[in-house]
């Protein structure tokens, strides 16, 4: 299993009632650190105003590879967490479709749900 990466920035959320969260994000290579921190910092403070939890963070940093996702997924499972937090639905997949079929898939197999911090650009091409 993939060690969960704490945010180094933020200590892990205070909130003792309140249902855990996981982060899922895709980071290419070539984004500077600064900018995933920020991002890390950005999703756990959505998170929390969602009245969750955060419990840590599943990264890809290759796209089209699924360790991380597929991780992710028996962490909730093993924790019995349901949500999981990603900037935007492109973090799951590039197109719609399977976009989709992540979601459906950590419905079915962890009765997750995924909890976008930002609405996804409607692309009529895909």
């Amino acid at each position: 299993m993939t060690l969960i990466v704490q945010s180094v920035a933020e200590s892990p959320s205070l909130a003792v009632d309140a249902p855990p969260a996981y982060g899922y994000l895709r980071v290419p290579d070539d984004v500077p650190d600064h900018q995933v921190l920020r991002l890390e910092r950005a999703l756990i403070a959505f998170a929390e105003s969602e009245g969750l939890s955060f419990a840590g963070f599943f990264f890809e940093f290759e796209w089209g590879l699924r360790k991380g996702f597929n991780d992710l997924i028996a962490e909730l499972v093993r924790t019995g967490a349901h949500h999981v937090v990603v900037p935007s639905l492109r973090h799951l997949a590039l197109s719609t479709r399977l976009q989709d079929a992540r979601q459906d898939r950590l419905a079915r197999e962890a009765g997750a749900v995924v909890l976008a911090r930002l609405p996804s650009v409607v692309n009529p091409s895909t």
